[in-house]
């Protein structure tokens, strides 16, 4: 699998996922129903730069009983798939797994063009977007960026009326 040791995540879908994993000065979350698509595009222009490299990691297919399924993530509808690899993370005992596709190169416009269609009702896939900065996970619900704290800091202070801080307070609250 990639190195995502910076963001300080483990990415497997059977963990939870990256923004549960990090801690309030390394993530911020916006809620799909929150944002129009305009402040879509705005946010993912402002975390990924064209200069730098940007990847994309995401579940391909489900291992059940030696057979693979795919999980028709229809990623390649707005993404285009090249120099792409797999890795395979099985549980031999409970004969499952999961195949992780990881595209390297891609295109900010790819990245802008994939989430507004999942904004707009698309199905999504398990996936993230990666630069050597930031770490985007996209859903149907959320938009969850995770990076180092100074970066996460200036987000939160260029969309503080627009990020969602439910889990941030809960968290605060549980160490008080």
């Amino acid at each position: 699998m990639p190195d995502l040791s910076q963001f300080q995540i483990e990415l497997d879908i059977r963990k939870p996922t990256p923004y549960f994993q990090s801690t309030p000065e390394r993530r911020i979350r916006f809620l799909m129903e929150d944002l129009t698509a305009s402040q879509l595009k705005e946010i993912l222009q402002t975390i990924f730069q064209e200069d730098r490299p940007i990847h994309l990691l995401f579940v391909a297919a489900y291992i059940h009983r030696f057979r693979r399924y795919s999980a028709k993530a229809r990623v390649g509808s707005s993404i285009t798939i090249r120099n792409w690899k797999e890795y395979i993370v099985e549980d031999k005992g409970a004969h499952t797994g999961v195949v992780y596709a990881h595209v390297k190169d891609i295109e900010l416009n790819e990245i802008i063009s994939y989430c507004t269609n999942v904004y707009r009702g698309h199905t999504s896939a398990y996936i993230v977007f990666h630069d050597s900065d930031f770490l985007l996970y996209v859903s149907t619900d959320v938009v969850d960026i995770i990076g180092d704290a100074t970066a996460i800091k200036s987000l939160k202070e260029t969309y503080v009326d627009l990020y969602d801080r439910f889990y941030d307070d809960f968290d605060h609250t549980l160490r008080h």
